[in-house]
């Protein structure tokens, strides 16, 4: 599949109150920053990246070696509100999203997802997990933006909602499920170091 006309973007950009306010993408995991792990996936599969980040700019452009931008709808407004910033930015046919805490990111992402927008004929293709949709793992065709910014005026924020509005692929993954684990909370940023040392 060739990806030369996707624009991986990484959403860092949330308050993580549930970690404490702490920034997730900058928790370390075994000496790594968890964007790192998430960078080291993606950027093999898009021909561009972009971090979407409302605070630590200047870090995640030096992890990432790439273009961060902030959010221009609101601040801290949901992943709506970065996904339009960033497809305001890209300038590629389609763009990928991914959240920063999920360092498990299968390489196939971006594969399936295009091979699902493309055969089905929709504007939007997101993962299926096998028992629900995965909205952050997903992705888009640019022009969505107008959509995306009517509904964001109207003051809604609701991925879930938005995506309901739109023709949606759902793409299976439920062969990858470990790609959809988050690092949430303080318990699941112990599950993940547990795991990594049983390997």
């Amino acid at each position: 599949m060739i990806l030369n006309n996707i624009t991986g973007v990484i959403l860092a950009g949330g308050r993580a109150s549930r970690m404490g306010g702490q920034d997730k993408g900058l928790l370390l995991l075994h000496n790594k920053y968890m964007v790192e792990y998430v960078i080291a996936a993606l950027r093999p599969q898009v021909a561009t990246l972009l971090i979407s980040a409302n605070r630590h700019q200047t870090e995640y452009a030096r992890l990432g070696k790439c273009p961060v931008v902030s959010d221009t709808f609101g601040h801290y407004e949901g992943p709506l509100a970065g996904m339009a910033t960033a497809l305001a930015k890209a300038d590629t046919e389609f763009v990928l999203f991914v959240p920063c805490d999920a360092p498990l990111l299968s390489p196939l992402l971006a594969d399936r997802l295009l091979l699902s927008i493309l055969t089905e004929g929709t504007h939007v293709s997101v993962a299926d997990d096998g028992k629900h949709i995965q909205p952050v793992f997903s992705l888009f065709k640019r022009t969505l933006l107008v959509d995306l910014l009517a509904y964001l005026e109207q003051g809604e924020r609701s991925i879930h909602r938005f995506l309901t509005k739109q023709n949606v692929a759902r793409t299976d993954f439920s062969d990858q499920c470990d790609t959809f684990f988050n690092v949430n909370t303080p318990k699941e940023h112990a599950t993940f170091l547990k795991l990594r040392n049983n390997e």
